[in-house]
């Protein structure tokens, strides 16, 4: 109980610090409490690819908010997805973190909203996240159009 009492403590230092400091940016910079904008801070190189102004670091927490039972923050937090992410950005992603972090955490995102639903919780989602993830999904599907299917 004492170790999951620290993690959460350990979470909320971090999620909370990000929503003071950087949101809606994709990251927190920890030195400056400044977030991380692609385009707007200093590039990093590649592991910048990550990033695309897509509230990352909410988006990837969603259903780390669900596990903590945290469901009020959780639907803040699907409530401020839902309104400003938008994917309409000219941008080369990683597709691999782009598919871990933005379709993994919506969708993790959605089976949270589904498992609330289901407490009689969040009534007012209407499966917007996995519009959301479809959204996603559809827009990686060019890159597995090689001769293998695997994306180069």
């Amino acid at each position: 109980e004492v170790l999951a009492q620290q993690a959460k403590k350990m979470f909320f230092h971090a999620y909370n610090s990000y929503m003071t400091h950087a949101f809606p940016a994709d990251e927190l910079m920890p030195v400056s409490c400044k977030g991380r904008v692609r385009g707007l801070t200093q590039p990093r190189g590649e592991v910048d690819d990550a990033l695309g102004r897509y509230m990352l670091t909410l988006v990837d927490t969603l259903d780390t908010l669900v596990v903590l039972n945290e469901y009020a923050e959780f639907e803040d937090a699907v409530k401020l997805v839902i309104r400003g992410l938008s994917f309409d950005t000219d941008l080369v992603v990683n597709l691999f973190e782009a598919n871990i972090r933005i379709l993994g955490g919506l969708l993790g995102g959605h089976a949270g909203a589904l498992h609330l639903q289901s407490q009689g919780k969040m009534m007012w989602y209407s499966n917007e996240l996995l519009s959301l993830s479809v959204d996603i999904a559809d827009r990686f599907l060019p890159a597995f159009d090689t001769p293998t299917g695997v994306p180069i």
